[in-house]
């Protein structure tokens, strides 16, 4: 993916000014709209200990009529997705992955994460290689997780405003398995392999987003999965399109506040982008601790 250059406009900008072109919080106007809206790329979880709500995000919730996040979070949701993210019955990682990759994913869960064969064959292997790659990453944290979205959602609620889904949660369990089972392996294996520094990669990416630093989140949020040509299409792009219109209309009804994953802003194809090339000025609010 290409990342954005958002800081580097010319070497005459301030240091402030330069870091006021960098932030994960923007506000949208412009294009004809009555009132600003504001968009927020956030993580889909961080640890509890790094988990960090910047002042000016609840300033900005404050202030508007809609709340909107990318898919629904309630129950039903939760179970469509488990679905798209376990083979169907019958198949299983071990009937995915060639026998010398699967003994290497389960000894890799036994010596990383201290759970024995018998407990991964239970709990782990009707994941899909993805949706294991997901549950590596929030095990290697070694602590408890907050959801942004779950966060944000209850906030919303708590000042009254309508919330709403650009999507249902089978329009992402479709970008799932869009994403061939091959590919979705020959990641899996390179996150085992690679498995220290993805580590450290997640860590820093961590800290870039409680800084607000979107640019330094864009150069560690380059997963395996995410480098994958077909994964980016059907999950990102696509999506984003799928969303313009909406996020249109949302915009031009009322003030709103839009919560979506900090990829889907990344790039000409990203969201930042995209609402560019409609016209709406998009200004980077700075946030702050």
């Amino acid at each position: 993916m290409k990342k954005i250059q958002l800081g580097l406009i010319a070497l005459v900008l301030t240091l402030s000014s330069a870091i006021a072109q960098n932030s994960i919080l923007w506000e949208v106007s412009g294009n004809g709209l009555a009132n600003s809206s504001y968009l927020l790329g956030s993580l889909k979880f961080i640890g509890e200990k790094e988990y960090v709500l910047h002042r000016e995000i609840p300033e900005k919730l404050k202030s508007v009529k809609i709340f909107a996040i990318e898919d629904e979070v309630d129950h039903h949701a939760q179970h469509e997705l488990n679905k798209a993210l376990h083979f169907p019955k019958g198949e299983s990682l071990a009937t995915a992955l060639s026998q010398e990759q699967y003994k290497k994913v389960v000894s890799f869960f036994t010596s990383e994460f201290n759970v024995p064969s018998k407990t991964f064959k239970k709990k782990f292997a009707s994941l899909k290689p993805l949706a294991l790659s997901i549950a590596m990453t929030r095990l290697s944290l070694h602590e408890g997780v907050k959801f942004y979205d779950i966060e944000l959602l209850k906030m919303a609620k708590d000042y009254n405003l309508d919330t709403y889904s650009l999507e249902g949660i089978e329009r992402e369990a479709q970008a799932f398995d869009a994403f061939p089972v091959e590919e979705q392996i020959k990641a899996l294996m390179h996150s085992v392999e690679n498995f220290e520094m993805q580590k450290s990669e997640y860590k820093k990416l961590e800290a870039a987003y409680t800084r607000g630093d979107i640019d330094k989140v864009f150069e560690y949020s380059l997963h395996p999965f995410e480098n994958n040509e077909t994964f980016i299409e059907e999950f990102y792009f696509k999506r984003n399109q799928e969303w313009l219109p909406k996020l249109e209309r949302m915009f031009a009804d009322r003030q709103a506040f839009v919560a979506v994953g900090v990829t889907h802003l990344e790039g000409d194809q990203g969201l930042l982008a995209l609402l560019k090339e409609k016209g709406y000025t998009l200004t980077p609010i700075p946030v702050t601790d």
